[in-house]
């Protein structure tokens, strides 16, 4: 665990969740451009758009989450002042499951105004968020957010308890299971699962269906491993583990739908004839070519012409017979 900051000069320092942030959305972004070509959708302006509107609506989504299950983070801010409170209600706490749900709005609302279905974006997106969800958690484990379990303590309902093994040493002085790494990990394999299915699979709503199946089973179990209880808990269940069985239910409903469903043809900037250039020899062939078509409309009376122009000839050879019986009476002389 390093800290709040990656390093410091003076009073100016990188904060490590930002830079991690920074980093996953960076590669995110770039997955995404990688795989524009296996997608229907036009990178540079529907996709874009996704993105962004996902972004902005994400964050609100992950604050709302974040004060809905922390409603003494109000007070606990405003103890400082109100300025500073402030800021650290924008900058500090959020949750992630807020954030999946503000960005499927945002996406939707431009899926609606693009005219261009849904699941054309969160096929695309769903490997990019595993991406930029995995560098968060490594955030997560530099600045001590969303720790494990200390050793000795025993995981919900009772049924392990931790030994310590691979612990990370917090600056409580405690040492905990990474649950942050050990959630990078499964999102980059997760990551590469989706990126196969997105290549293959001729359905459409496969990879976001897998996504939302096998993120949210792995949710629900990691929690029994947190030990940040402070987030919520409503009965036997901490709240994102409810938000799991929602989710889990979502994404098996998403898998049985997108059998129905059949990709588009992949978008393409231009087409393979707009990117050749004819040559000269070619060129002047086909200019030549061109005209062709109202010369042969042309020559069609022509031919009507000729027609009747040969019945008068053969009308005006038919006396040349009558000249027979005038040789007769030179043979009777």
């Amino acid at each position: 665990m390093i800290g709040t900051f990656l390093f410091k000069i003076g009073s100016f320092g990188v904060p490590s969740m930002g830079a991690c942030v920074f980093v996953g959305a960076i590669l995110a972004v770039l997955l995404s451009w990688l795989l524009r070509k296996k997608s229907a959708l036009d990178w540079n302006g529907e996709f874009v758009d996704a993105i962004i509107t996902a972004v902005l609506l994400g964050f609100v989504g992950m604050k709302l989450l974040y004060w809905i299950v922390t409603p003494n983070a109000f007070r606990d801010a405003f103890s400082l002042g109100f300025f500073q409170g402030l800021l650290s209600l924008i900058m500090e706490g959020m949750v992630f499951y807020g954030g999946l749900i503000g960005g499927i709005i945002g996406i939707a609302l431009v899926a609606k105004k693009k005219k261009k279905h849904f699941f054309e974006f969160t096929d695309l997106f769903a490997p990019c968020f595993c991406v930029a969800h995995a560098f968060g958690r490594i955030g997560c484990l530099l600045v001590g957010c969303c720790y494990g379990l200390a050793t000795g303590e025993t995981s919900q309902f009772g049924i392990l308890t931790y030994g310590g093994t691979c612990a990370v040493h917090y600056a409580d002085g405690a040492t905990r299971l990474p649950v942050p790494l050990m959630e990078s990990i499964f999102l980059l394999l997760l990551c590469v699962v989706l990126v196969l299915i997105f290549r293959n699979e001729k359905h459409l709503g496969t990879a976001t269906g897998w996504y939302l199946t096998l993120y949210a089973i792995w949710r629900f179990v990691i929690e029994m491993f947190r030990g940040d209880a402070v987030r919520g808990k409503f009965g036997p269940l901490y709240t994102s583990q409810w938000i799991s069985l929602l989710i889990l239910l979502a994404g098996v409903a998403v898998l049985i739908y997108s059998r129905k469903l059949k990709k588009g043809a992949p978008f393409q900037v231009f087409r393979e004839d707009d990117l050749t250039v004819p040559e000269p020899e070619k060129a002047a062939e086909e200019a030549a070519e061109e005209p062709e078509e109202p010369e042969e409309a042309i020559e069609e009376p022509e031919e009507a012409t000729e027609e009747p122009a040969e019945e008068p000839a053969e009308e005006a050879e038919e006396p040349e017979e009558a000249e027979e019986p005038a040789e007769e009476p030179e043979g009777k002389a």
